[in-house]
């Protein structure tokens, strides 16, 4: 009897302020390393942790989202109307039920990650995976989450790894320098 192979589904959250180009790139890279059959944007309409105005409206950013990404057909934008990551990764998994979640997170994400809402349960109820972000690669090693559960890092990840529980990834590539930040920071002066 051939064993079927579980779906992978990820989930990549975020501000989306704006979309562009490194967060395609990143999918990209995501959808293929991971094996994904769908990654899912969740914009999310407020991130907790920054107190920061939005440069376009929730709207507008899911529309952009939608907009940028429509030649990736595997891209789904969604909105679960979740206002902590671990509600959006609990809504996720009932809609997604036997599939293998992956969170999506940049590396400069992981700084606070232990500071995120019941980030204990993401990382029990999903598989993180960390991709690098330019100039972040050195606070990496220096972040609680990374100190207390690097002994949970697999260290060579392909798309046959065996991924057991409370096991997180984390995807060293060049990447894009852009980021939504330098779009806004451009904008505005």
């Amino acid at each position: 009897m051939i064993k079927k192979e579980v779906d992978r589904i990820g989930i990549f959250s975020g501000s989306f302020d704006p979309p562009h180009k490194g967060h395609l790139y990143i999918s990209k890279l995501f959808i293929k390393r991971l094996n994904l059959r769908k990654l899912i944007w969740s914009v999310s309409l407020k991130n907790p942790l920054l107190k920061k105005n939005y440069l376009y409206s929730y709207k507008e950013r899911v529309n952009l989202s939608k907009k940028i990404s429509k030649k990736i057909n595997k891209i789904i934008i969604n909105n679960f109307d979740k206002k902590y990551s671990y509600q959006l990764l609990n809504a996720l998994k009932k809609k997604y039920k036997n599939k293998h979640i992956f969170f999506l997170i940049g590396s400069d994400n992981l700084r606070t990650f232990h500071k995120w809402k019941n980030y204990i349960q993401l990382f029990k109820n999903s598989t993180l995976v960390v991709i690098s972000r330019p100039g972040y690669e050195k606070t990496i090693k220096q972040s609680y989450f990374y100190k207390k559960y690097k002994h949970k890092l697999l260290q060579k990840f392909n798309i046959k790894t065996k991924i057991t529980k409370n096991a997180w990834i984390y995807i060293k590539d060049k990447g894009v320098n852009i980021s939504s930040s330098n779009i806004k920071n451009r904008l505005y002066k």
